[in-house]
């Protein structure tokens, strides 16, 4: 009992999936800030941060019997132990003997180690004999063993390597796994959230045997159908809310009909001065099915570079001008807003579509007008139909009481809760077309947008150039200036895109600036004019720069990847992207198709920097080979991940943590099976079968259930 006036000490908590990692043992508060860094804060997070790769250490060789290059298990003591101080960091150098011979060993920027590598103490080493003279080894995995070890976590094993931290070994980690697992492990099959009748379905373990064997494996078989069990439930999860979001839009009965007739659209058709293609027209067809439905839209336009999305949506605007709604048009970047403005205000014409413009470099005074315009009713000729913008159409003060259908480009550019607020402007759920020219993998697409219907523009349009490209290192310059020089002759235009805007000590990377100057000064290319674009520059000075090039005024454009999109230039032939190598496959298309948008040849260079890896030359020669961006999406997604192939963090789905995008597609259609029969089943996952299921939803997406109709 506690002594008069002094309280009891606390007892910790009894663990659970959602105690904070402060309270594991060994843990702490200070460790607990560190894990934070890998976003993990929970017992469950702990144990759903899958090793990323697995060492073999059940080959226990003596120290004699080493062969340089083969990865091996050592078992010895340690006789000698010395941090040491070199050129601003601190190395653990330590020698390791057995009953067979004596290894070096080195921890290179690991002199806290010192602390537990200590002489006389046993050790488990996993690492490869350096080559050279000497025996040593370099950073291995280890352990030290206790007197009264019973089980080692390293030894003799299949190890598995997870994510680390500053501060946090794999040793450290491998150690927290395990005592979080003998503390909530046998209570883990009461909250597994899958239905064991889909488990027996797909062979899969129980949660409880999953998370034991994806840490500890027995072989690495049995890790991978464990992350594959883990890996199940986390694209359950999100399926199920792309599910739920679906349902919600189909059922909120706010859904607008935007559309009633085409006699506008067909106006438009006839004046385009090109033949619109056959899959242009069936998904104008799809599109207009869906908008003259009571309920909202939620469709996602897929094209490659320059399969004419600006058309489709031309189309689907006249419809809804007809139908009396307006059409907000949001695009990520005002050169890309400017370029569709003036698109659809040419193509529009026939269609007698009033249309304007709204950025953040918009005046006042053109503001106060536009508001007096927006206001007004259907069929006013003062009127505004489609409002085209950026980011400035989601401010409070632009009105559009009539709203009925937004029209998102490059939809992974902007998040749920963008797309959200700019629907919410108008009378009802206004129905949205989302647009995007980055192919998109089918495991992406199922993952990230299977809310979504989807239309995809897989037909280049006829009067659409083909794009020559070429692969070229730098003893090729002079050879690549002759031939810009010739083409400016010629009256054409370039673009040169770099991928920084200034020089920077720590890399080689060639610079806008310091690139414009060379070129400028170069003699078979100052006698042209240059130009220099990039996103430090002003709205204004950008437009001026687009400007003088668009006018002809300028010859090069040395520009960073703000001309990735939304950039039409016809009297531009070439492309030349330095340092290719350090752009992703889509990208780089995506910069590809900025050029063959008029009638003469086009070609893209791609210049690789002198340190391009054989790996890296060999992804970009896949460029030179297909000009198909769907097949270019699938190389990147394997070479970058999701992530960065589609700003997955957009979506407002958080970051996948096990499942793998590249080989788990078919875990993605069970997913999605799964989900939607659960959902037909138990719509508010209320039975007591979905009790766990509910619970773990609720935790991991509740901000995202709470505006599921709109995202």
């Amino acid at each position: 009992m506690a002594a008069p006036g002094l309280d009891a000490p606390k007892a910790p908590p009894r663990l659970t999936p959602t105690t904070p990692l402060q309270f594991l043992p060994g843990v702490g508060p200070g460790r607990a800030a560190r894990l934070e860094k890998l976003d993990l804060r929970t017992v469950d997070d702990l144990l759903h941060h899958v090793p990323r790769d697995y060492v073999d250490a059940r080959k226990v060789v003596p120290i004699a019997r080493l062969v340089p290059g083969e990865l091996v298990t050592v078992v010895g003591k340690v006789t000698a132990s010395e941090a040491r101080r070199l050129r601003g960091r601190t190395d653990l150098r330590a020698r390791v003997a057995d009953d067979s011979g004596t290894l070096g060993v080195t921890w290179f920027g690991q002199g806290w180690l010192s602390k537990s590598v200590t002489p006389g103490a046993t050790v488990v080493l996993i690492g490869s004999l350096a080559p050279g003279p000497g025996r040593q080894f370099a950073n291995p995995l280890f352990e030290v063993l206790a007197e009264d070890a019973k089980e080692l976590l390293a030894a003799g094993r299949i190890v598995p390597r997870h994510a680390l931290t500053a501060g946090i070994s794999g040793r450290a980690l491998r150690g927290f796994v395990r005592r979080a697992l003998d503390a909530v492990g046998p209570g883990l099959d009461d909250a597994d959230p899958l239905p064991a009748d889909w488990r027996a379905r797909l062979a899969l373990p129980g949660l409880a045997e999953a998370l034991e064997t994806v840490h500890f494996p027995a072989d690495l078989d049995a890790a991978e159908r464990a992350r594959r069990r883990l890996a199940l439930d986390e694209l359950l999860l999100v399926q199920l809310v792309l599910t739920l979001r679906r349902r919600a839009r189909q059922e909120s009965g706010q859904g607008l009909v935007t559309a009633r007739g085409v006699a506008r659209a067909r106006a438009a058709i006839a004046a385009l001065p090109f033949e619109a293609t056959v899959a242009q027209k069936r998904a104008v067809n799809e599109i207009v099915a869906d908008m003259k439905r009571p309920r909202a839209m939620h469709r996602l336009l897929v094209g490659d570079v320059g399969s004419g999305k600006t058309v489709v949506a031309l189309l689907a605007a006249a419809c809804a001008a007809e139908a009396g709604v307006q059409v907000a048009v949001m695009a990520p970047t005002e050169i890309l807003a400017d370029q569709h403005f003036r698109t659809l205000s040419s193509l529009g014409a026939a269609a007698g579509l009033a249309i304007a413009r709204w950025t953040g470099s918009t005046g006042e005074r053109d503001r106060r007008e536009l508001r007096r315009r927006l206001a007004l009713p259907a069929g006013d000729p003062l009127g505004v139909d489609v409002l085209v913008g950026t980011h400035a159409l989601l401010e409070p003060d632009v009105p559009l009481p009539r709203l009925g259908l937004v029209v998102v480009d490059e939809q992974h550019r902007f998040g749920v809760r963008q797309r959200a607020a700019l629907a919410s402007k108008g009378p009802g759920l206004p129905d949205v077309l989302v647009m995007t020219a980055t192919p998109i993998p089918r495991t992406l697409a199922m993952t990230f947008l299977g809310d979504l219907d989807v239309s995809v523009l897989d037909e280049r349009p006829k009067h659409r150039q083909a794009i020559v490209t070429r692969l070229l290192d730098e003893t090729k310059r002079e050879e690549l200036y002759a031939f810009l020089a010739a083409e400016f002759a010629r009256g054409r235009q370039a673009y040169v895109v770099v991928p920084l805007v200034e020089e920077s000590e720590k890399t080689d990377l060639r610079a806008a600036k310091a690139m414009v100057e060379t070129l400028e000064r170069h003699p078979r290319l100052s006698a042209f004019p240059w130009g220099l674009l990039h996103g430090r520059l002003k709205p204004a000075e950008k437009d001026k720069v687009m400007a003088a090039f668009t006018a002809r005024r300028v010859s090069g454009l040395v520009a960073t990847t703000v001309i990735e999109v939304g950039v039409d230039v016809p009297n531009a032939t070439v492309m030349v992207v330095e340092h290719a190598e350090r752009f992703g496959l889509t990208q780089l298309h995506q910069l590809r198709g900025r050029v063959g948008r008029g009638a003469e040849r086009s070609v893209c260079v791609l210049v690789a920097g002198p340190r391009a890896s054989a790996e890296a030359r060999e992804r970009l020669a896949l460029l030179v080979r297909t000009d198909d961006g769907f097949r270019l999406a699938e190389e990147d997604l394997q070479a970058r991940g999701p992530g960065e192939l589609w700003g997955s963090r957009q979506t407002g789905l958080p970051a996948l943590r096990v499942a793998d995008l590249v080989r788990d597609l078919d875990l993605v259609e069970a997913a999605q099976e799964m989900a939607r029969g659960l959902i037909r089943e138990d719509p508010q996952l209320e039975r007591p079968r979905s009790a766990v299921l509910r619970e773990r939803l609720l935790r991991s997406f509740g901000e995202e259930l709470s505006w599921k109709a709109t995202g």
